[in-house]
């Protein structure tokens, strides 16, 4: 079964099958930072050849998840802290932009599903980890259906790596299992702030509040 993150477009057969998977482990946090992965080893759990687990290794380099170790096979990225402020700062720029199309272009009831979703993720039980796994599902729907408002096909698929790393570097966050209420809280009033401005076709609020709300994820999961 293909997980979320891969789409069908993006490999075919095995190695797609092979990169589905590893996605999904590697966002879920089941793979850390840093963590050494062995092609060898991936082919026998997956019983395959090598070839595809290596085109699917290939593939999750490209969007930012691991990195090719010669002779060894790879080794799940690990940035530093500044590096994930700066990739937090970066995209929240470009997450930013598409709520501000958002206010401007949704239509019929889109708005009103985006404020729904947003009220449904803020009282959401937030303590095991299927919950949170819910949760982040839920995150996901609530950009997808932003990105689909904005009206711009170009714009939101260039988006589409960073918001899977995003993804991944919160889940591998310290405090995700444990997360702080108040910062939760914060989280969970800002996205609905963000849904409201842009109901309101407040271009400029939704802007500024998405990049504010973007540039807190590190700090909510402890990753700074």
């Amino acid at each position: 079964m293909r997980t979320r993150g891969v789409r069908p477009s993006d490999l075919a057969g095995k190695a797609g099958e092979i990169a589905g998977v590893l996605e999904h482990r590697l966002v879920s946090g089941k793979y850390r930072f840093g963590e050494t992965l062995s092609i060898y080893t991936l082919a026998e759990q997956f019983d395959a050849s090598r070839q595809p687990v290596a085109a699917a290794v290939v593939y999750l380099r490209s969007i930012g998840y691991l990195e090719v170790i010669p002779q060894v096979g790879c080794r799940v990225v690990s940035p530093s802290a500044q590096e994930v402020i700066d990739f937090y700062r970066m995209y929240s720029k470009v997450e930013s932009v598409i709520s501000g199309l958002a206010a401007q272009r949704h239509e019929g009831n889109e708005a009103a599903q985006l404020v729904d979703l947003a009220e449904r993720l803020a009282a959401s039980p937030f303590q095991t980890d299927q919950e949170r796994w819910t949760y982040g599902e839920g995150v996901t729907e609530f950009h997808k259906l932003t990105g689909a408002m904005a009206r711009s096909v170009t714009l939101v698929g260039r988006i589409s790596s960073l918001r899977r790393i995003s993804r991944f570097y919160l889940w591998q966050g310290k405090s995700v299992r444990n997360p702080d209420p108040d910062t939760t809280e914060y989280m969970n009033r800002s996205r609905l702030q963000i849904a409201h401005a842009i109901a309101e076709r407040d271009s400029d609020a939704a802007e500024r509040l998405t990049e504010d709300h973007i540039r807190a994820n590190p700090g909510w999961v402890g990753i700074v």
